[in-house]
């Protein structure tokens, strides 16, 4: 256990393989995570639910294991500090709304990093909220097969220039490491090369080898029925014959009415699978073209 402890306290090395989810805010991010890692909650309780890199830590492990820690790597004005992690909770057992209360609060305690005991120190009165974005980091430790590391990053605000500029440098900083697995994700209704993400993953990873994109809001296509030139676009982003090498993955999220009938996405995915093999034979006729 003692071993166990002392792996989960190190921050990810060069070596590791690390996949980085990226974005304009509101892309989806942060739903695209929740279903890599499967059943475990992440908090989305505003059109801006990330303000901190959250850290997801897959660590080989006999023994169940989930629990907080926290990063600090800068002060409150952005300084940087002397890097340190301090545990903030064992979430073992915990039910999803505790869990995603318990990942709340500490990007909260990570915006006020001079608090050093985050166990036995209340959060000042006026943090009641989130209002800033940091580099320190919520580490989030889970037993798993494997050694694997995710980051979900801040998405870029564009109407905020300092946010813009502070997030973009995050991201890059993230990105550059040659382990690092790009995981772009796109708004299917905004052209693909005018977003954030297209941007960042072509300067980082200009032959596209570590990048594999996802579309998300896939939905909001019908919202352009007519629009053949959008519908080639994401055809061929998926097929991999457009400016993704990798090609890319598509995520559909249930609308409110769906979720009531439908709410566990496993059983959603398997329903979405049979009705695109249904409609398989009709696409093939319309190769350019995503709907009829």
């Amino acid at each position: 256990m003692d071993q166990l402890n002392s792996s989960i306290a190190e921050v990810p090395k060069a070596n590791n393989p690390t996949i980085v989810i990226f974005g304009d805010q509101s892309c989806g991010k942060t739903s695209v995570l929740k279903r890599l890692i499967r059943g475990l909650p992440l908090p989305i309780k505003s059109t801006r639910s990330t303000y901190a890199p959250f850290e997801i830590r897959m660590i080989p492990s006999e023994e169940p294991l989930r629990k907080i820690s926290l990063r600090y790597i800068e002060d409150k004005n952005h300084k940087p500090t002397t890097p340190r992690e301090v545990e903030f909770a064992n979430i073992t057992g915990l039910e999803a709304e505790e869990v995603e209360e318990k990942l709340y609060e500490a990007q909260r305690y990570a915006q006020n990093p001079s608090i050093t005991d985050v166990e036995n120190t209340r959060l000042p009165p006026d943090s009641n909220e989130l209002d800033h974005t940091t580099k320190n980091t919520v580490c989030l430790t889970i037993s798993g097969p494997h050694s694997l590391f995710m980051i979900d990053l801040p998405g870029v605000v564009r109407n905020d220039a300092n946010h813009e500029n502070f997030v973009l440098s995050l991201v890059k900083e993230y990105i550059k490491k040659e382990s690092a697995i790009l995981v772009p994700i796109f708004h299917s209704t905004s052209d693909i090369l005018t977003q954030c993400a297209y941007r960042l993953a072509r300067e980082a990873d200009p032959s596209g080898q570590r990048t594999v994109g996802v579309l998300t809001k896939m939905d909001r296509i019908v919202d352009y029925p007519s629009d053949d030139e959008k519908h080639h676009e994401l055809a061929t982003l998926v097929k991999g014959e457009g400016v993704l090498v990798n090609s890319a993955y598509v995520i559909r999220n249930p609308s409110d009415a769906r979720s009531e009938i439908l709410e566990d996405p496993e059983e959603m995915e398997k329903v979405t699978i049979e009705t695109l093999k249904q409609h398989s034979r009709e696409l093939s006729r319309h190769p350019k073209s995503l709907f009829d």
